[in-house]
């Protein structure tokens, strides 16, 4: 009887050593996949900020050219000044695209687009160096009739040679900070699905806790606080991962400038209605908006739209969803809400908020607005491109037209 006891006994122990190793190594192998997909997380994030300054900081240097350049064209200031700036610009440019490639863990696609922009910024370089010899020999010959010359033809030069190579470089680098964005979500959402894995493996684990107390009374109170423990890192890490996944999201469907969704949150948020609904939408495009950067300046241009924004956001949010799609282009879907004859009466007014007089930096400026208004119904269009290429086609009319005006588009 005493030999039956104490077998009993040994093999009990054995029964709770080896639950408790087994266990333990489970818990060890949950907190080290939770280890795992955090830190993939912060890397993902860490990749994506480190990205997106790299990018914007080398696509600001190159606006900060274009406008040294414009002052050359312009003939405002000392050339030389402006020569000798634009010479110390393109090695910033190329240290921050340099350190854009140092990075680790770019999308294919975006390294692409990559390639494209580091192409179109050798050639916007050699453009400039050209040019710069050019006027940088005629300033020192001293020839006042050929210096002339060359400033007479220098805005065609800007327009035909210079622009579209810096723009097409402006438009890559942009593009690459999209593709980024995109990859970066497509990153979080797997991790996701791993958090949701994890969270299935902390489940088992603590049901295998819970009978595994039942069996061994002695071991409840340490047991139960390494799963609090567990529970608790689980759910901070599934925080921080939130919280990166928001951020990258903003970053892809926000205008930094504006603060109002761009395109690619107009095409998720009306992607799945064209089939089905009928809405209201309105496409409104200051006139003339590129003499304010050209004469004031990208910085001037910037807050200008800025104010532009923060007043429509305020007087017109409660009845429409309002998207900066472009620079100086915004969309208006109205609410369902919104009756047809309330819409065309809130596209008079946003037209009025646009054309009014706005202060910016102690200098006020006023430009008249044009814009396209569909009334549209379910199925006129495929998709969203498609809807914005219809009412950009009767914006241009609009344009053409002198500007100030709106047309709507004709359903056919």
């Amino acid at each position: 009887m005493a030999n039956n006891a104490k077998e009993k006994k040994s093999s009990g122990g054995l029964g709770y050593a080896i639950l408790a190793v087994v266990f333990a190594l489970v818990m060890l192998l949950n907190f080290g996949l939770l280890n795992w997909t955090y830190n993939r997380a912060i890397q993902t994030f860490n990749l994506t900020s480190n990205e997106s300054r790299t990018l914007n900081s080398a696509n600001g240097i190159l606006q900060s050219v274009n406008e040294q350049f414009m002052q050359i064209v312009a003939q405002l200031g000392i050339p030389q000044q402006h020569l000798g700036t634009i010479a110390g610009m393109f090695p910033a440019v190329k240290n921050a695209m340099n350190e854009f490639e140092s990075l680790e863990g770019h999308d294919e696609l975006a390294e692409r687009r990559f390639k494209h922009a580091r192409a179109y910024v050798d050639a916007y370089e050699q453009k400039m160096i050209e040019y710069r010899t050019q006027l940088t020999n005629l300033l020192e010959a001293g020839d006042e009739d050929a210096l002339n010359a060359f400033y007479a033809q220098l805005p065609d030069i800007y327009e035909s040679e210079i622009a579209p190579i810096q723009a097409a470089a402006s438009q890559m680098l942009t593009a690459t900070t999209s593709i980024m964005a995109s990859a970066a979500n497509a990153r979080t959402v797997s991790l996701t699905r791993m958090m949701n894995v994890v969270r299935l493996i902390m489940l088992g684990i603590l049901v295998l806790g819970e009978i595994a107390i039942l069996f061994a009374a002695r071991f409840r109170k340490r047991a139960n606080e390494e799963i609090s423990r567990k529970t608790a890192q689980f759910a901070d890490a599934s925080t921080k991962l939130m919280r990166s996944r928001e951020k990258m999201e903003d970053i892809a469907v926000i205008s930094i400038l504006t603060g109002l969704k761009n395109r690619y949150a107009l095409e998720q948020d009306l992607g799945d209605r064209l089939a089905e609904e009928q809405f209201n939408i309105a496409v409104f495009d200051m006139d003339n908006f590129r003499s304010i950067n050209d004469t004031y300046g990208y910085e001037f241009g910037d807050e200008y739209l800025a104010q532009v924004a923060e007043r429509l956001k305020t007087e017109f949010d409660q009845f429409a969803d309002i998207y900066n799609i472009t620079g100086n282009e915004f969309c208006f879907v109205f609410k369902r809400t919104v009756s047809d004859t309330q819409a065309i009466r809130l596209v008079d007014s946003i037209a009025a908020v646009m054309s009014s007089p706005y202060t910016i930096f102690n200098l006020t400026v006023q430009l008249s607005v044009s814009a396209s208004t569909y009334h549209y119904l379910a199925g006129d269009c495929l998709n969203v491109n498609s809807l914005l290429v219809k009412m950009d086609n009767v914006l241009r009319n609009a344009k053409r037209a002198g500007g100030g005006q709106i047309l709507q588009v004709v359903n056919i």
